[in-house]
Order: structure tokens, then C-alpha cells, then sequence
């Protein structure tokens, strides 16, 4: 009696199954997934409003943690804000503007956070006493015309040479743990926003030039963008992710509007995917 023949491809080789190579798919569908755009919510100011935009797919979720702003949490607050983001599979960030290094640890750590977003002078000034256990967000401004006018972090060849003599030696051992909790040497991210932080006003993104390999993760678009604009945004600039607070804000301008931040993340992704 003759077997019928097979529908399937054969999958042996020599009498013996061969293993179903999947690997060439599982990194097509990698690398096609870090091309997606992400996304950060800043200015939450509720638990409700973290789980709303995570649940809706945002990736980050921004506390202002500096007292002068309208959308302030207190820190009590914040912990209950960064508690739903982390709940629902988003990262919370904490925003600081005049906060020295000693200042932004210690609310990071009352918050339960690792991420710290240093959107001022002073904060930004932390940057090298900060230890490498925070996640930094180092924020520059650009001007109207997409011109970058805040000053780059440091010299980075020249602290990685710094590492590299630190590491090497006998007590190479004890730099390497040290590095870890010491001073910060390198930032995370790079956030551009406009001039004034949380406007809503736009700017030139097709003129803006972004310094390639100033961060180790990429660079966050901010700035005016809100749920109509998001996608030609990223489309102009292919940020790596972008970033929004008054653009999905309530009529009060401090709560977020449900239904605004889901249409900016369900266009975010959408623009992200087309260019994949």
C-alpha cells in the first residue's frame, strides 16, 4: 500500500525530522518591534489617568515633581501615579526643573521610580552627580525655527575614556561596582521641546537636527504635538519616541481627556507602523 503524498513540505532531511527554522521570522518581528514609535504621557496627575493612557499603550507615564507647575503632584500622589503606570506595563518618569542631585534620589526614591527627567538648568546641572542606577531625560530646548539652543550634556568620548582608565588595573573590579552607584557619566535619553515646556506650541521639526548617539536609548520629540499632528511629526523626524501633555489635556488643562489620549497613541502607532 502506497502512502499518499503529503500536502505539507517535507521536513526531513535523511529519515530524520528537521527542527521548523523559525529564527529568520522571530528577528524580522524583533526588529520591525524596535521600530515602533514609543510613547510618554507627561503631566498625569492621577492614578485614573496613568492606567487609562498605559492600558491604551503608552510607554512612559511623566510626574511633574516640581512644586511651581500646575500639573504638581505631591510626592505621595506620585507614588500612587507611578504604582498604576508600573500596574499596567508603563514606565513612570518623574519631571524636575531646579532640584539638585541629592534632591531628585531622594524624591525617586520615595516615588519608587528609577527614571528622572531633568527639564531645567539646576536639574540638568545634576546630571554628572546623579548615580547610574537613575534612568536620566536630559531636556534641551529648540527655538522656533527647530534650532537647538540648550547646550549639549558633556563631552562623552572623553568620559568613556574616563571609564575605561577607572576599569583598568588591579582595582578594575571595585570601578566596575562603583560606576554603578557613583556619578552619572552618560544620559538615556534626549527630550527636545520647545522653548517653553508644556505651551503647546509647535515648532519647525523639519529643520531640527538631532546630534545622532548623544544618548544610549535615542531621543524623545516634544513639543505641540497633540492627536492631529503626532503622525506627520514622526513621520518628518522619526523620533524614537514621542511626548505629550497639553495636546490630550481636558478643557482644564491639568486632567487628562480619555478620548484625546487614545486617538494620540492609536496615531502614534499608526504612523510608526507605516514606516516600518
Amino acid at each position: 500500500r502506497v502512502a499518499a503524498p503529503s500536502a505539507r513540505p517535507s521536513t526531513r532531511r535523511g529519515g530524520v525530522r528537521a527542527p521548523v527554522r523559525a529564527a529568520p521570522i522571530v528577528r524580522a518581528m524583533a526588529a520591525k518591534d524596535e521600530k515602533k514609535t514609543l510613547v510618554k504621557v507627561c503631566g498625569v496627575t492621577t492614578p485614573e489617568d496613568a492606567t487609562q493612557a498605559a492600558s491604551a499603550g503608552a510607554d512612559f507615564i511623566g510626574m511633574i515633581l516640581w512644586p511651581k507647575s500646575k500639573r504638581s503632584i505631591p510626592l505621595d500622589v506620585a507614588k500612587q501615579v507611578a504604582d498604576a503606570a508600573k500596574a499596567a506595563g508603563a514606565t513612570p518618569i518623574g519631571v524636575f526643573v531646579d532640584e539638585s542631585a541629592e534632591e531628585i534620589v531622594a524624591a525617586c526614591e520615595a516615588v519608587g521610580i528609577d527614571h528622572a527627567q531633568l527639564h531645567g538648568d539646576n536639574a540638568r546641572a545634576a546630571l554628572t552627580d546623579l548615580p547610574m542606577k537613575i534612568k536620566a531625560v536630559y531636556v534641551v530646548s529648540a527655538a522656533k525655527d527647530g534650532a537647538i539652543v540648550t547646550p549639549m550634556p558633556g563631552d562623552e568620548e572623553k568620559l568613556c575614556e574616563d571609564r575605561r582608565t577607572k576599569l583598568s588595573g588591579a582595582g578594575g573590579w571595585k570601578a566596575a561596582i562603583d560606576w554603578v552607584n557613583g556619578p552619572r557619566r552618560t544620559i538615556d535619553w534626549l527630550l527636545v521641546d520647545g522653548v517653553v515646556a508644556g505651551s503647546g506650541e509647535t515648532y519647525d521639526w523639519t529643520n531640527l537636527r538631532v546630534p545622532r548617539g548623544c544618548s544610549r536609548k535615542g531621543w524623545i520629540l516634544a513639543g505641540g504635538l497633540d492627536p492631529a499632528n503626532v503622525g506627520d511629526a514622526i513621520g518628518s523626524c522619526k523620533p524614537t519616541a514621542v511626548d505629550v501633555a497639553s495636546g490630550v489635556a481636558d478643557e482644564g488643562g491639568v486632567k487628562k481627556d480619555p478620548a484625546k489620549v487614545d486617538a494620540f497613541i492609536a496615531n502614534a502607532k499608526s504612523a510608526s507602523m507605516e514606516m516600518a
